[in-house]
């Protein structure tokens, strides 16, 4: 049976939340259908489809890639989509792409690796080693994304932050847009290094060995990025010791903020 718990906290009060992951698959899929989405699979996993949904809105409009859950202890980045999705809050005039749930396995096991012990977002090389990433990527094929975002959370953040990719003549500062979007909820993490990385404010500093382009454990933002085309490429981290409450409210806040700029911007 496929379940993940989620523990947060409502003023003082423990909350503890069973959820089974085909019902949240199901749930995910009912609502993408009420939001006019087009529902598919690449793959399953026992009694789980891993889902794909697809939103083609406005002939030539630009194409948005959307994923979350790829590790399975992070599970405010699927119940972000689900929000989402309920609330119909994506924004008209973009075509969409979508994976809600990369990571079934581990958000039963309340883990970051699946259930074979891998960790998924270590696994979009050239070559492969996971049933889900492969499958992924047959699916993906040779399609081509303008926008990437990548749903994800920190068991050691403080705040929320996030990693950008975006063109150097960007006519908007889409990082601080997605900070000030956060910030009401989650704050915004102050480390100078995350990760063993350079951070400021909120925003990550990798350095060049990190975007080397032939690397055989690429992160998925980085193969979008890479391999797919993507200009604007977006990694969110919210804090995962801060409410679950919050947490969905951070993300959905920096996705419709980033979104509706992009909207605009291409609309432009």
């Amino acid at each position: 049976m496929f379940a993940f718990a989620v523990e947060f906290k409502e003023g003082f009060l423990p909350l503890v939340f069973l959820v089974h992951v085909k019902t949240f698959s199901d749930r995910m899929r009912e609502a993408a259908k009420g939001a006019g989405f087009t529902v598919s699979s690449y793959g399953a996993l026992d009694d789980v489809l891993l889902p794909v949904l697809e939103l083609n809105q406005e002939e030539g409009a630009p194409w948005v890639y959307l994923s979350s859950g790829v590790h399975g202890n992070e599970p405010a980045g699927p119940m972000a989509v689900l929000d989402l999705l309920r609330r119909r809050s994506l924004p008209a005039g973009l075509n969409y792409t979508l994976f809600p749930m990369i990571n079934p396995s581990g958000l039963l096991l309340a883990t970051r690796e699946n259930r074979d012990g891998l960790d998924l977002n270590r696994d979009y090389g050239f070559s492969p080693a996971s049933y889900e990433t492969r499958n992924q990527l047959a699916w993906i094929g040779e399609r081509q994304f303008d926008l990437t975002l990548c749903l994800h959370e920190d068991d050691d953040g403080e705040g929320f932050y996030l990693y950008e990719h975006v063109p150097e003549s960007c006519p908007h500062d889409y990082g601080q847009l997605a900070l000030q979007a956060a910030k009401p909820w989650t704050g915004i993490d102050p480390r100078e290094r995350i990760d063993d990385m350079p951070a400021q404010q909120g925003r990550m500093r990798p350095p060049a060995s990190v975007m080397d382009i032939n690397r055989n454990d690429l992160p998925e933002a980085l193969r979008l990025h890479f391999h797919h085309g993507s200009r604007y490429t977006f990694t969110t981290e919210t804090p995962s010791r801060h409410s679950i409450t919050n947490r969905i409210r951070a993300q959905c806040a920096v996705v419709e903020t980033i979104l509706r700029t992009y909207a605009s911007e291409f609309a432009s």
